[in-house]
């Protein structure tokens, strides 16, 4: 089960990218005789962390729950995810922390959503 601050999820949720997400800053330049200068550092905080639901869904009550967390909600929080804590915060970074689309077309939004992504960033 995954729990956001105080927030059950009742779906399970995959890490999206848990495996594409860069853990390493690097840049490289040439010195004056073509030789390369490579710096690099382990990025110890601040990895985009996506959880969703791909083609699963998640009920209109929860998303909402969620959407109204990430407006009101601008200081780090626990993520408890797979039997494991992070200390986060609303990724608001790129555009919305909190997307998903209606499962079926309906006027007012469907009781259920799908590929629905939350955005976080690790502290």
């Amino acid at each position: 089960m995954t729990t956001i601050d105080n927030i059950d999820i009742a779906v399970d949720l995959l890490w999206l990218n848990r495996d594409n997400t860069p853990r390493v800053a690097a840049n490289m330049k040439r010195a004056l005789n073509g030789a390369p200068l490579v710096q690099q550092t382990i990025i110890p905080a601040g990895i985009v962390m996506e959880l969703g639901t791909k083609s699963g869904w998640m009920l209109r009550t929860e998303f909402e729950q969620l959407k109204a967390h990430a407006a009101i909600t601008l200081t780090a929080f626990t993520l408890a995810y797979e039997g494991a804590s992070y200390n986060v915060v609303w990724d608001n970074t790129a555009g919305s922390p909190i997307t998903g689309e209606d499962l079926f077309d309906e006027v007012g939004g469907f009781e259920k959503l799908t590929n629905v992504v939350l955005k976080f960033l690790t502290l």
